[in-house]
């Protein structure tokens, strides 16, 4: 039921019918990888992640071999979403060496661009809530990004709340306008959040960067307490120190919002955003 991923090479043929597992094997493993496996907590993270990554690949790889139905896409496509998008969270903090985000995000993306083709062609109301998921998901992983916005346009609806959150919300990040990202960022569901959180180190940048160009002014200080919610810190000791990497002045609880102070070339500060998970990763992964 789970096996390794390979690629196909000479004398190497993957299409094999014996080697092949039919899609409700595929669907069950996809829920035991993410069921049982991902929960393992006496393995390091990114060990149990490597394992999960590449028997997802296995399976997306026995799906395309046999091309399977739209309907059994719409079923094993979602979770190996869902997993990718949590794992950029998880491992945000780990070294390159130890878990490639690029990587992550090219396995996210291959799935999500798929799913998205998916129910451009075989869409009605009972997959409502999953076309809502999946293009909001999207979009808000490319915050700002004018091709994803284009593809997102066939979905956007009256109805469709999710969409139209996200679709604002990257239209506002896009124009410079940042005001919504902390305003709406709690109403997001917590996968979405995911996503959202590793992308914050470069918006915050640029937040503090309009913000000394908009209110640069000698002797005008900013609350620590304000900005802190508007950059999406945990507390206002990490507000502190994001304005200190880039050489704004600190003064006890306040900011020198200054131009000229703000130092652009310095690489952005990844402080982790906590996220407050209601349910366990295992159901929120496979939403069951």
């Amino acid at each position: 039921m789970v096996k390794c991923f390979s690629r196909s090479a000479a004398g190497n043929s993957l299409s094999k019918p014996h080697i092949l597992r039919p899609p409700s094997v595929l669907r069950n493993t996809v829920s035991y990888l993410l069921n049982e496996v991902l929960t393992i907590e006496n393995v390091p993270f990114n060990i149990v992640y490597d394992f999960i990554d590449d028997r997802l690949n296995s399976i997306r790889q026995d799906a395309t071999i046999q091309a399977v139905s739209n309907q059994d896409w719409m079923a094993i496509l979602p979770p190996i979403i869902r997993f990718h998008a949590y794992a950029a969270y998880k491992c945000y903090e780990f070294d390159v060496n130890t878990f490639d985000p690029f990587l992550n995000m090219k396995h996210f993306h291959e799935s999500i661009f798929k799913m998205i083709k998916i129910l451009l062609e075989d869409s009605d109301e009972s997959t409502n809530e999953l076309c809502s998921e999946m293009v909001s998901l999207l979009i808000v992983t490319n915050l700002g990004d004018y091709n994803v916005l284009q593809q997102a346009l066939p979905f956007i609806s009256k109805k469709n709340t999710l969409i139209k959150m996200a679709v604002l919300l990257s239209l506002n990040i896009m124009n410079g306008n940042f005001r919504q990202l902390f305003e709406t960022y709690n109403k997001f569901p917590a996968m979405h959040q995911c996503v959202i959180c590793v992308q914050l180190p470069m918006l915050r940048k640029n937040i503090l960067k309009s913000m000394c160009m908009g209110f640069n002014c000698k002797n005008n200080y900013f609350p620590i307490s304000i900005l802190s919610k508007m950059l999406l810190h945990n507390e206002p000791r990490e507000t502190i120190k994001e304005c200190q990497h880039y050489c704004l002045t600190v003064v006890d609880d306040k900011v020198e919002l200054s131009k000229s102070s703000f130092n652009n070339e310095v690489d952005e500060l990844h402080l982790k955003k906590k996220i407050k998970f209601k349910v366990n990763v295992s159901t929120m992964v496979l939403n069951i």
